[in-house]
């Protein structure tokens, strides 16, 4: 028995388009940026633990050191009954306060800025390995949003181009981020790096952003809330120790 003759009016099976690539917004490309930071952050610290360890003491005792001139200052202001003019007056000229508050920002200096180099330098070989030779041409935290970087043409970006967009993010935190909140321009959303290096960050799909990263988002923000208040609370504590210590309380 034969098989029945195909329909005339029957159509060939169509495969579904790929997913289109549009420029992807401001807050998706945020939400990688700060994954990817936070990955780098951790593997700094790591790397540099023992160093940072030592750095963190050195401004401790610096600190401690120019709350307790402080502290010794206030305490005889109080006892000589001396207006606060007066006490702020002493506090400018005294010579000891004056070293102890040199030696703090200069360990507070290169604990920063010895954690804020070697986190960029990671940050560059990261920046290469991910976008110039995988396969995904995206960071892990892009790549988790289905970000991908390209040129203009949409190819993969070479070393070069990577290396200047990723030097020309300084330039967009030297403008006070004006450089990255060009990404909220539409209808292109490059910041001031791409425009720089000539690239564009694409996304996949419909644009939405998944829930997780708006609770990334929210994270970020009630961490940056604590560390806030810890700060605060922890620089209240030390001048309390340093004013009890000299006996002003």
């Amino acid at each position: 028995m034969s098989s029945p003759a195909p329909s005339a009016t029957a159509s060939p099976t169509v495969a579904a388009p790929a997913a289109a690539l549009l420029p992807a917004g401001f807050w998706p490309r945020y939400m990688a940026w700060s994954l990817d930071a936070a990955l780098i952050a951790v593997l700094t610290c790591l790397i540099g633990a023992s160093h940072w360890r030592h750095q963190a003491a050195a401004a401790r005792e610096a600190y401690a050191a120019m709350n307790a001139r402080m502290a010794e200052m206030m305490s005889a202001s109080i006892l000589s009954d001396m207006d606060f003019a007066g006490y702020a007056q002493q506090l400018l000229a005294d010579p000891a306060l004056h070293a102890a508050a040199q030696a703090t920002t200069a360990a507070v200096t290169g604990l920063v800025l010895g954690w804020v180099v070697l986190f960029a330098l990671f940050g560059l070989v990261y920046e290469l390995a991910f976008v110039a030779f995988s396969s995904w041409q995206a960071t892990p935290g892009k790549r988790a949003l289905g970000l991908r970087v390209t040129d203009m043409a949409g190819r993969r970006l070479g070393v070069g181009a990577v290396t200047v967009r990723y030097l020309g993010g300084a330039l967009s935190w030297l403008t006070l981020n004006i450089g990255h909140v060009m990404a909220m321009a539409k209808p292109e959303h490059r910041a001031l790096h791409d425009r720089i290096a000539g690239a564009r960050v694409l996304r996949a799909g419909d644009g939405r952003v998944p829930l997780w990263g708006w609770a990334w988002l929210l994270l970020q923000a009630f961490a940056t809330l604590a560390a806030c208040v810890w700060l605060m609370r922890a620089m209240q504590a030390a001048m309390d120790a340093a004013l009890f210590e000299s006996g002003a309380i």
